[in-house]
């Protein structure tokens, strides 16, 4: 098979601050096959803030809302050629800490269905995307109204229209409280359709896909986007220092043919402890043919 072109060289780039932290970026060209352009993408490996009880909990999600618009607005000013596409690791407005504070998941699960991007907390987003003609990755706790009493860790793209993709975590490792689909995918193959399993959305970038953390440990998602024509795949993670993840994305690009795009967490800061958590990994950007493109790991 036919591998997909590779342009250009890796530029590293310093993205927003959080927590009197700076955040980092790498970016890379991506170049599609038949009579698309190339074009920029970037992927973050930022900082977030845990909420440190549920009466804190709306200003740090502003907080970190702003700091995530604020990373936004650094790539586009000092990339050059501008981003398309900026993936950010998970739960960027939330932390994926924040139940050591008892914060309830009723709190911090958001409707992605039945409200447009533009009228929450998404907002600020939404409305940098338009500025820029931008798609965003990130990830959330979603409730799902047709299915109450059900939560989701759910990736999902954001452009100039509103929501792009939602893709709920299938079958890999989350919070007690977060529901998989395979223990409830007739109810939820009904609420949403047939193709509403790990989708893949057409976009004039190419056709796109989103998936958390460690779904990309299972080979067989990625080769199911694959196999449903996806060409880039954004990766929303946190990853722990004992998993092999570098090894594991380029043998995801090479074997299945596709861009993978990885935001992950740098740290995660607390209250009391204003250095915080440092995380493992990287962010990266690995090629169809396995190649490493752009990385961001380490204390950056």
């Amino acid at each position: 098979m036919r591998r997909r072109t590779l342009l250009k060289s890796v530029t590293a780039l310093a993205a927003a601050s959080l927590a009197k932290s700076q955040g980092t970026a790498a970016a890379e060209s991506i170049s599609e096959s038949g009579s698309r352009p190339s074009y920029q993408a970037a992927v973050m490996r930022v900082p977030v803030l845990v909420p440190p009880s549920l009466d804190a909990f709306n200003d740090v999600r502003r907080r970190n809302a702003d700091a995530m618009v604020d990373a936004i607005e650094m790539v586009m000013r000092t990339a050059e050629p501008k981003p398309r596409i900026i993936v950010f690791p998970v739960l960027q407005f939330t932390s994926a800490r924040r139940a050591t504070s008892g914060v309830p998941m009723t709190a911090v699960a958001i409707d992605l269905v039945s409200e447009p991007l533009d009228r929450g907390i998404f907002a600020p987003v939404i409305e940098a995307c338009r500025r820029h003609n931008l798609y965003v990755a990130t990830s959330t706790q979603e409730k799902v109204p047709q299915l109450p009493g059900t939560y989701f860790h759910t990736g999902f793209i954001m452009g100039p229209e509103g929501l792009v993709l939602r893709s709920p975590k299938v079958q890999a490792p989350s919070a007690p409280t977060v529901s998989y689909i395979r223990d409830i995918e007739d109810d939820y193959l009904k609420a949403f359709g047939p193709d509403s399993i790990m989708p893949v959305v057409k976009t004039p970038l190419g056709n796109l896909a989103c998936y958390v953390e460690g779904e990309a440990q299972v080979l067989e998602a990625s080769r199911l986007l694959a196999s449903k024509g996806a060409e880039v795949i954004l990766h929303t993670s946190f990853e722990d220092e004992d998993v092999p993840w570098k090894a594991l994305k380029q043998a995801i690009g090479y074997q299945c043919h596709v861009y993978l795009l990885t935001g992950a967490t740098s740290r995660v800061v607390y209250a009391d402890n204003p250095e915080g958590e440092w995380a493992g990994g990287s962010s990266t950007i690995v090629g169809p043919d396995g190649h490493v493109l752009a990385e961001k790991g380490g204390h950056d």
